[in-house]
């Protein structure tokens, strides 16, 4: 939360989605990160029917096995839905100013272009959402703003299926996509493997610039 924020100086509001690796530290740091920017931000628990309050890393290998594990029992459609009620329940939060948007990673940047595609909710920012070829249909039913953050290295999202992202979704006037040619899967992870601070700062600064404009 924000600092002086209250219901007589509401805030806008961002629902922050995890990776595989449920809600972590990484995943806090982020919210935090929201918040020093002047949004509520908020992190729910999506593994909750699977595995309630689990927290992994990327760095250790059993847990990193358990994160793909955990990711093979998840359920996308009962996701979007917690999602849904998420986005109700901050919208109507006494300090909120009724704008909500959405951010994600990986797992978290598909389900945050599926919230684009089946809500209401105002701006989405996916970082290297993994499948999002797959459901291009779904794009027609975008009611506000899809800013995508594409690693043009990315492993889990080979060149063909950037390409047709980029022919479905690109030239809309509610879709940014920014492409990042060097980078690989998960260059914002702070931690990982392939972090890169330079890109990193880069695309979140846009992405800061987005949602302002979009929620305040």
């Amino acid at each position: 939360m924000p600092e002086g924020v209250s219901p007589d100086n509401p805030a806008p509001c961002v629902i922050v989605i995890q990776e595989i690796f449920g809600v972590n530290n990484g995943l806090r740091g982020k919210c935090n990160w929201l918040a020093s920017q002047g949004f509520i931000a908020i992190a729910p628990d999506l593994f909750w029917r699977v595995e309630p309050k689990i927290e992994l890393s990327d760095q250790i290998p059993e847990q990193l096995q358990r994160a793909f594990d955990l990711f093979g029992q998840f359920d996308i459609d009962k996701g979007i839905e917690d999602l849904k009620q998420t986005l109700h329940t901050i919208k109507g939060h006494a300090n909120s100013n009724g704008n909500v948007g959405c951010l994600g990673y990986c797992l978290g940047g598909k389900l945050a272009y599926l919230l684009a595609c089946h809500s209401d909710v105002k701006a989405s920012i996916g970082y290297y959402g993994v499948g999002i070829e797959n459901l291009l249909a779904d794009a027609k039913s975008i009611k506000g703003k899809l800013m995508l953050h594409i690693a043009e290295k990315d492993g889990f999202v080979p060149p063909e299926a950037q390409t047709q992202i980029r022919q479905t979704l690109g030239g809309r006037d509610n879709i940014v996509l920014h492409s990042y040619p060097d980078m690989d899967h998960a260059f914002t992870r702070e931690g990982g493997d392939n972090y890169d601070a330079g890109n990193a700062e880069i695309a979140d600064s846009h992405s800061i610039l987005f949602l302002k404009e979009n929620l305040s």
